[in-house]
């Protein structure tokens, strides 16, 4: 007779197998839930002041000028809802029609100073992101259930669904999500390739590049990696008499479908710059590629720009030019208590650590363990290994580029957030559901049966147990090893942390608290917090004052703050955390005091984990 621990794992079992379409539509409903709720309480970031606006300009007029050193996709979809509002965008003010890539004053102008409703334009351009996460969440499912069974499937799902970083970036116009989900896609149509190296996949296999590459610039690197696995499938195939051929399939296939794949991107960027003249691309190219290094290819581009059929093409270029110089060229980075405009070696491999939900790390550092120990276990250690690669092409695929794309990301100049490795979670998640499913399926045969069912049930429920009690504040997720997003200011700030999202809830604080009827506020951000705080101004026919002047904030409790203003001598104060570690830095190049008197105090309040509310007396 069966245990009751047999007869439960064996309903358990039957429900997932004929149920599993419904637990997968719950888990995509469940992260529509908390990205919308989340998505709904943040104020513009940072990044979303350059992106909104250039995603509506591409598509209304068909022209290049804003935010170039990122590519359309996201953009594009962002911007797509917003043609419907009769919103009015500053095409007269200079941002636009002489500034080179005025995309920050032009940014303002279109959320904040012409009159559009700025929190009405957030959502409607986030909407699209969020729902591509979702789409590409049903996806996801529908590949891996095809490729390793429901089990995987839905675990690899549920870790998707319910990760804090996958969430915070599913409601934010940025391309780090769209990196994360085509660069994904590129990877399995590669696989299909090698698989089956046909005309059908050939072209999948382009298209999947050529997404990636619209998606977002770092995508470039799949070229370089995906030859080098191309290289690994040729030698390791078990016919060595036919190498020759295999070169020919292979590694001519990858090239043809990489160059093909440049090809759709040319074609995708032609409409993004059919209206834009040569004039103003110029100038954009002159005035974006200004460093000694890449002067040279400045030149090479307001020359090929001169040819009509290349136009779409020098843009793509120039965006590619600008992002790696500007990987190259460092940030101003808080990390550990330490400031610098450069970059530290051990920044993503903590940051890693710290903002991925520990029940993920236990699960991961199990699998590699285990992993590790079969293969030098066995005998003809290689041997398996070479075996194992040619049956296993998109598992092997996936681990190598996590590795890959993490060491480069340490190796560069730029630590600005967790978002920059954010394409590694999706191999991640697949590669510990295979293994966690395998293992667990393993041990039910075991004496270990009931113990292992026990504990992944239980690390299954701290991980999603971790994430809604995170809501809303995703983007300031970190995990139990710090202490949570309490500690956050002892480690790191900027995105991972502070990248102005919680301007808003400030506002909503300041209003359940009365006695507050002042507040200095120094915030970092792409809100602006006049919108919010102040009222507008007219002038003396009843027509807005559509500029950054538009605002009266002298009856407002808030008062707009920097630290070089020197000390603050009123009650409150309120710092965006990015603003306060950053000034360690800041204060030093300018030899001012900063925030020090503020550092041994404790925060009143911590807003979303981002802002610091002080009471100096």
């Amino acid at each position: 007779m069966k245990s009751l621990y047999h007869r439960t794992i064996g309903l358990l079992s039957e429900f997932a197998r004929s149920r599993h379409g419904l637990i997968a539509a719950v888990m995509l409903a469940a992260m529509f839930g908390l990205g919308l709720g989340s998505m709904a309480g943040n104020s513009a970031i940072v990044d979303e002041i350059a992106h909104i606006p250039a995603g509506y300009s591409y598509l209304h007029y068909g022209d290049y000028r804003l935010n170039p050193e990122h590519p359309p996709l996201i953009k594009d979809l962002a911007g797509l809802p917003l043609q419907f509002m009769h919103l009015r965008f500053p095409d007269d003010q200079v941002s636009w029609t002489t500034d080179v890539n005025g995309q920050w004053e032009a940014g303002w102008n279109f959320l904040y100073h012409v009159g559009n409703n700025a929190d009405m334009i957030l959502f409607w351009s986030r909407l699209p992101v969020l729902l591509l996460a979702i789409v590409f969440g049903g996806l996801l499912y529908w590949i891996c259930r095809r490729r390793w069974g429901t089990g995987v499937a839905l675990l690899t799902l549920f870790f998707y669904t319910l990760s804090p970083n996958i969430l915070a970036h599913s409601s934010l116009v940025t391309t780090d999500l769209g990196a994360t989900v085509f660069i994904f896609l590129a990877i399995v149509a590669f696989a299909r390739f090698v698989e089956r190296p046909n005309r059908n996949n050939f072209i999948l296999l382009s298209l999947g590049l050529g997404g990636a590459q619209i998606a977002k610039f770092s995508a470039f690197l799949l070229y370089p990696f995906l030859g080098l696995v191309v290289l690994g499938v040729v030698w390791l195939a078990k016919n060595p008499k036919k190498l020759a051929e295999r070169f020919k399939i292979y590694l001519g296939g990858f090239i043809g479908a990489s160059a093909v794949s440049i090809g759709w991107v040319w074609l995708f960027y032609i409409p993004h710059t059919w209206n834009m003249s040569n004039a103003v691309q110029d100038r954009l190219i002159e005035g974006s590629l200004t460093n000694p290094n890449v002067l040279g290819i400045a030149h090479m581009l307001t020359s090929l720009n001169d040819i009509p059929i290349l136009k779409s093409l020098v843009q793509y270029v120039l965006g590619l030019t600008m992002v790696f110089g500007r990987v190259a060229g460092g940030n101003v980075t808080y990390f550990n208590g330490q400031v610098t405009d450069q970059s530290f070696h051990a920044y993503f491999p903590e940051l890693f650590a710290v903002k991925t939900q520990v029940a993920l790390l236990i699960l991961l550092l199990v699998v590699i363990a285990v992993g590790l120990g079969r293969f030098v276990w066995y005998r003809q250690v290689l041997k398996r290994a070479k075996d194992h690669f040619r049956s296993h092409v998109l598992e092997w695929t996936l681990g190598l580029f996590a590795a890959f794309y993490f060491l480069v990301s340490v190796a560069g100049n730029l630590n600005l957030g967790i978002r920059h490795v954010l394409p590694i979670y999706v191999p991640i998640f697949i590669l510990v559901a295979i293994a966690t499913v395998k293992y667990w399926r393993q041990l039910a045969k075991t004496r270990w049966a009931k113990t292992s069912s026990v504990v992944l049930a239980l690390l299954l429920l701290w991980y999603g147990g971790s994430t809604v009690a995170a809501y809303p504040s995703y983007l300031s997720y970190f995990n139990e090893l710090i202490g949570g997003s309490a500690n956050a200011d002892k480690y790191f700030s900027d995105s991972s942390v502070d990248w102005g999202q919680d301007l808003r809830r400030l506002k909503v604080y300041t209003d359940q608290h009365p006695e507050i009827n002042r507040i200095a506020v120094d915030y970092f951000g792409g809100g602006v917090p006049a919108y919010y705080f102040c009222n507008r101004k007219y002038d003396a026919e009843g027509r807005l004052v559509a500029s950054a002047a538009g605002y009266d904030c002298s009856n407002s409790v808030f008062e707009e703050w920097h630290s070089q203003y020197g000390r603050y001598t009123g009650q409150y104060i309120a710092i965006s955390e990015t603003f306060l570690e950053n000034d360690l830095w800041y204060s030093e190049v300018n030899g001012t005091p900063g925030y020090d008197y503020l550092r041994q105090r404790k925060p009143i309040a911590k807003i979303g984990g981002s802002i610091y509310v002080y009471k100096l007396y």
